[in-house]
């Protein structure tokens, strides 16, 4: 059993000496082809985190993923790629098995001893910084680009970024009448997780411009009927796993209105609820001003029923 796991690990190292530099080595005791160089190689990256992930598929770099944790699911396409699990709780053995070059990770990312191990075996691991705000997702583009060595690219997209919000922010300056909403991050039939302060639902409902019911809190936060009572919401919004488009269905009314104290406020009404997917949502990669921008006009366009 030693001599099997021990033979596993050999294999796993031989790769990532392959392609992070130890090809010389390699091919002086025949253990690659002597023609073969650094250079022919493709560049493998592995991504920890959702926004991350779209950044360097939108700089382009998409066929260079050989790996992306839980939350990088957009484009559709990354589905397919192997996972490394979740961001907390990532496996060394699992990614070296990968040979990345680089491993890009954002800030939740960890245990931080095995990004320690995996900067022992050679692989460049890089955090990006966090933040949910326009800034911030800009200042992760010019992190990235420098990170891919693409500064033209990421220029080209930091510009694009910057062009639609700025046609957003002329959109969110229009007036319109304040809307309390409900972020529902998770439920369960008997209990709602919802989103306080400190959160990124609640940064993206400022972003939108529109009143966290639930401002009162932090952080994410089972409520009791009386709270969701007391709250009076106008409007829920609901996120989900791989939603495909914004909007409401009867399967997830029917779900809403299973928990009590709901059908005493203002969203109790027909309409007044809106299924989003999750990292639409709360990726705050380049989809942002889209997301802001969906998320503004779905909620005023409800409150009209």
């Amino acid at each position: 059993m030693h001599t099997l796991k021990h033979s596993a690990i050999q294999s796993v190292v031989r790769r990532q000496l392959l392609w992070t530099g130890g090809i010389g080595l390699l091919s002086r005791f025949g253990m690659v082809d002597a023609g073969q160089s650094r250079s022919s190689l493709k560049s493998r990256i592995v991504c920890v985190g959702g926004g991350i992930t779209e950044i360097i598929c939108a700089l382009g770099y998409e066929s260079s993923l050989v790996g992306v944790d839980t939350t990088s699911r957009y484009p559709l396409s990354v589905r397919h790629l192997p996972s490394v699990g979740y961001a907390r709780h990532l496996s060394l053995e699992g990614i070296l098995a990968m040979a990345p070059q680089q491993v890009i990770v954002g800030h939740d990312a960890g245990p931080l001893a095995v990004l320690s191990r995996l900067r022992e075996a050679g692989v460049s691991v890089s955090r990006v910084e966090d933040g949910q705000t326009f800034d911030a997702l800009i200042s992760r583009v010019k992190q990235i680009g420098q990170l891919l060595q693409c500064g033209g690219k990421a220029q080209a997209l930091i510009e694009k970024l910057n062009t639609e919000w700025d046609a957003l922010r002329q959109i969110l300056a229009i007036p319109t009448n304040a809307i309390r909403v409900m972020f529902v991050l998770g439920q369960t039939p008997s209990q709602l997780l919802v989103a306080g302060t400190d959160t990124g639902a609640d940064a993206m409902l400022k972003h939108a411009v529109l009143q966290n019911a639930f401002s009162d809190v932090r952080g994410y936060r089972p409520v009791s009927a009386e709270a969701i009572i007391a709250a009076q919401p106008d409007l829920v919004v609901l996120t989900q796993p791989d939603a495909l488009t914004p909007g409401n269905s009867p399967n997830s009314r029917s779900l809403i209105h299973q928990f009590k104290g709901l059908s005493a406020t203002p969203a109790a009404r027909p309409g007044r609820w809106l299924v989003f997917d999750t990292m639409f949502l709360l990726s705050f990669g380049p989809r942002l001003p889209d997301a802001i921008l969906t998320l503004r006009r779905a909620s005023i366009e409800a409150m009209r029923t």
